[in-house]
């Protein structure tokens, strides 16, 4: 994608999980989730590699916004047989979600340029803006003072102070505790979408062994380079 020539659609903006698949299947008995429901192809087993913005071009396939990436199949949007017919270790999207309310509701323009992409990416996937947002997708975040404790688990007023600082101070942002609500302003999907394809913890990054930038590309697709823009 030439950079003098970078427009996109705000209504066809996707987030995926790039993934090396096992074997692709399709689902025949109702699931618990969204992205798994009755008729969808899923796969037996996967490596996780990164997130992926992108685009459906005309052949159904993704094309990476950040990057010069090869176009992978995307599970449920690319024609069903090609990707029932995938070869074990072959790369492909899976839980692709579409990110136009998101960006509507954010008040994007409709049609973005590559530093628009730049920026959802830095401002939506950072690991915790849906935690940091919460009430938009239906959830309340509940803080260490607003917690009701057993007899045996009651904390001092310092212990309190304690965790309230830690958590203002960013140390225990991957153990806050969520409740739901009954409204919510944008799809609920999002609250599990948006954190889990964005950048990693470091403890999370070092337990997984992979790269705190959830976008980064993996070393098992290749050499893959950044749009000039981005370096």
């Amino acid at each position: 994608m030439q950079k003098n020539k970078y427009k996109v659609d705000r209504d066809k903006i996707w987030i995926g999980h790039v993934v090396i698949i096992d074997k692709v299947f399709r689902h025949e008995k109702e699931c618990n989730t969204f992205f798994t429901q009755l008729g969808k192809l899923d796969v037996t087993a996967y490596t996780s590699l990164r997130s992926m913005l992108f685009r459906v071009n005309n052949e159904g396939l993704a094309q990476d916004l950040l990057y010069d990436s090869p176009n992978y199949p995307i599970l449920n949007i690319t024609n069903d047989e090609i990707c029932l017919n995938l070869i074990k270790r072959s790369i492909a999207i899976r839980e692709a979600f579409s990110l136009e309310e998101l960006l509507k509701y954010f008040r994007y323009d409709e049609k973005l340029t590559l530093k628009d992409i730049i920026r959802i990416r830095k401002t939506f996937f950072t690991g915790i803006f849906a935690k940091d947002n919460c009430e938009l997708f239906g959830w309340k975040e509940i803080l260490p003072e607003d917690e009701t404790f057993y007899d045996y688990e009651e904390l001092s007023d310092n212990e309190i102070e304690n965790q309230r600082s830690r958590y203002h101070e960013g140390w225990d942002k991957d153990h806050r505790s969520f409740v739901g609500i009954t409204e919510c302003v944008l799809p609920r999907e999002y609250w599990d979408i948006l954190d889990d394809r964005g950048d990693k913890s470091y403890i999370d990054a070092k337990i997984l062994h992979e790269s705190r930038n959830a976008f980064k590309p993996h070393k098992d697709e290749g050499r893959i380079r950044k749009f000039k823009s981005l370096k």
